[in-house]
């Protein structure tokens, strides 16, 4: 799945980079700010493995996330920045409940490969890091009164896993109630990126701060889609 994304991007990108040479693109600069939110694919399944084979209930493979970001442009060249949290929902049964949740921030580089007075195009390679959380809770246990919850404490357990991050992502800003002219355009954006969001440092899971031994390869790189809205401007 992760190398078919990664092949799909790649031919995305080089597929527009293509008709960005073949279309008359004039330098540009300026800047946009904007707020995002989408959905993006998890590789948990090694996880709902061990979860199901053990009597929890499983995590999906998906979830919605928010976040914002900016960039500036200078001659088409881009420099931005970027953060995303992750709901990761949850799921119970009658003995267990577990959520998931994280979050991941971006400092991104990119280029314009096409504009005109309406769209910007490009691709951005973003460097950062994130992580994620699964809290497992022991039903069963629930105290009767607070005493109870002194005496017997252990009714909740907590796993992370995260670390240095990677993303790839092409996206697309439309100018919308905006001013329009051929020297440039500002006001109103909005737009779509989609990419892909790969943990670098693996996939292992820690519990207290130490990393638990056999852990499953499972974590929150995935693709994303998303769409965007925000404001800025850009010219010649």
């Amino acid at each position: 799945m992760k190398t078919k994304t990664i092949i799909l991007i790649a031919i995305v990108i080089a597929n527009i980079s293509g008709f960005a040479q073949e279309t008359k693109s004039n330098k540009v600069s300026g800047g946009l700010g904007y707020f995002m939110i989408g959905y993006t694919g998890m590789e948990l399944g090694n996880m709902n493995s061990l979860f199901k084979e053990n009597g929890y209930p499983e995590l999906s493979n998906s979830s919605f996330t928010f976040g914002g970001g900016g960039h500036f442009v200078f001659k088409n060249f881009i420099i931005g920045g970027e953060g995303h949290g992750i709901s990761g929902g949850s799921s119970s049964n009658a003995k267990y409940d577990i959520k998931l949740g994280g979050g991941y921030g971006f400092f991104n580089l990119g280029y314009i490969l096409y504009h005109n007075p309406t769209v910007n195009v490009y691709p951005l390679l973003g460097f950062g890091g994130g992580g994620s959380t699964i809290g497992i809770t022991d039903k069963s246990k629930n105290p009767e009164n607070f005493n109870d919850l002194l005496e017997n404490p252990a009714r909740e357990s907590y796993i992370t896993n995260g670390g240095f991050m990677l993303n790839f992502s092409l996206g697309a800003d439309f100018f919308v109630l905006a001013s329009k002219s051929e020297n440039g355009s500002g006001g109103w954006i909005m737009g779509i990126k989609a990419g892909y969001v790969y943990n670098a440092s693996g996939n292992d899971w820690y519990f207290n701060n130490k990393e638990t031994a056999g852990s499953p390869d499972a974590g929150i790189s995935g693709p994303y889609l998303r769409l965007t809205i925000g404001g800025g401007g850009m010219g010649k």
